[in-house]
């Protein structure tokens, strides 16, 4: 079962089973703690990482796979697959009963991303695609809302501050957040979403893991967005992701001052 579809199939089973199973843990009681990285964890995390491993396992026993909880590699061969998994992405908004975290899967075949889904539980939205076949939400195709490249959207989405402090871009934020520009917090899987609606004109998102970031490095290019790092670089990899709209020469659409601004901070 390597074809695509299959692969895609799968990894939409996989992610109803992450979605329902995070819905029916009761936020604030399930046991917590910090990681190493001093990023939080709960045994929802552990439990439904646990449950995405037993389905990729028995359908697809040949590949590999790398989650936040329990880790793993990415295959070495060009034509192996990984399975990269966040199961609940977001666990600080999930304890405090915040309805804005996420469950992702993504699917590499080589070092390529090729399938990405990207559930918001609480909010009841998925966000999906699959190389070459566009973008869905709720698995109704995805086209640029008229709000997209719109002069009169001045948001711009960004992480936690914090996490640009994380990263040593002190400077940037302050001026994100200071008189010149509109910038609103929405973190996560939460940014890609608005940035897909159009309610926002780009979403900064520093400080990242390989699995926070791969389901975007293809549902944003098969949407018609770009997704790349500080210095312009769209590999998949960890570090700091910005994403936004492009034209059909790859152009910047309503944002060319912000990737402009951060550039100077790469």
């Amino acid at each position: 079962m390597n074809s695509l579809e299959e692969i895609f199939k799968t990894a939409k089973q996989c992610a109803q089973v992450a979605s329902q199973m995070s819905l029916e843990f009761k936020h604030g009681i399930d046991p917590q703690s910090l990681k190493n990285d001093k990023s939080w964890v709960t045994s929802a995390d552990k439990k439904i990482e646990e449950k995405l491993r037993e389905i990729i396992n028995k359908n697809h026993p040949t590949h590999y796979i790398l989650g936040e909880e329990e880790g793993g590699e990415i295959g070495n061969d060009p034509e192996s697959f990984t399975w990269i998994l966040d199961p609940i992405d977001g666990t600080f908004s999930f304890v405090h009963n915040v309805p804005f975290y996420s469950s992702l899967i993504a699917v590499l075949k080589g070092n390529t991303p090729i399938i990405g889904i990207a559930c918001l539980p609480a909010l009841g939205i998925t966000m999906s695609a699959m190389k070459g076949k566009g973008a869905f939400i709720n698995d109704e195709k995805y086209y640029k809302t008229p709000l997209v490249g719109s002069s009169h959207i001045e948001l711009i989405a960004t992480a936690d501050v914090y996490r640009f402090y994380l990263e040593k871009k002190d400077n940037l934020i302050q001026k994100l957040y200071g008189k010149d520009f509109k910038s609103r917090t929405y973190s996560d899987a939460l940014g890609y979403y608005m940035l897909l609606r159009g309610s926002v004109r780009v979403f900064i998102d520093p400080k990242v893991e390989i699995w926070d970031v791969a389901p975007f490095h293809v549902i944003m290019p098969e949407a018609g967005f770009t997704i790349h790092s500080w210095n312009g670089e769209r590999a998949l990899k960890k570090g700091t992701s910005i994403s936004y709209a492009i034209d059909e020469q790859n152009l910047p659409i309503n944002c060319a001052d912000v990737v402009e601004l951060t550039s100077q901070f790469a």
